[in-house]
């Protein structure tokens, strides 16, 4: 009996728990085994995100903030009701487990969730168009866990061969 089944079943002598089998989704990261690991994809959560904010059809752009516009709090009239800047913002957040070519992007628009302006919420909507063009570089995206003791972050085009 290997380590991680002995384990599940002093586990199960304890309490009550159920196999559901092998981890496919969870808390909005798509998990893909394959022969050099596990592939993590937020793709899907990424198209969720697009569908609630009404940006799935919006046109694409190449940069997720513009390069010369720079934001300060002072910028823009302030939101009336700054709810749904500080969801989108949030899951911007938790969209750099696998996105991290949008870091900065959402570190910068984080600094203003206690007073975002219309400024702001434009930004947010730009980097919204930024991965409408961006969600299907998944193999440029997304990242693998190498089994193993170690456990890495490389990028997915390693699943190719290519180094």
């Amino acid at each position: 009996m290997n380590t991680i089944t002995h384990f599940i079943s002093q586990l199960g002598h304890r309490f009550s728990i159920k196999d559901l089998g092998h981890l496919t989704y969870f808390l909005g990261v798509e998990v893909v085994p394959n022969s050099k690991g596990l592939l993590l994809s937020q793709k899907r959560y990424i198209k969720d995100l697009l569908h609630q904010t009404k940006m799935t059809d919006a046109k694409a752009v190449l940069t997720p903030i513009p390069t010369s516009a720079a934001l300060s709090i002072t910028s823009g009239s302030t939101l009336s009701d700054p709810t749904e800047y500080r969801r989108v913002v949030g899951s911007l957040q938790y969209l750099l487990i696998t996105r991290s070519d949008i870091a900065f992007a959402v570190n910068k628009l984080s600094q203003y969730m206690h007073c975002p302006t219309t400024e702001h919420w434009s930004f947010v909507k730009r980097l919204l168009r930024y991965l409408v063009g961006t969600i299907n570089e998944e193999s440029k995206y997304s990242r693998v866990l190498y089994q193993g003791k170690k456990i890495m972050k490389k990028p997915s085009n390693l699943l190719d061969g290519q180094q």
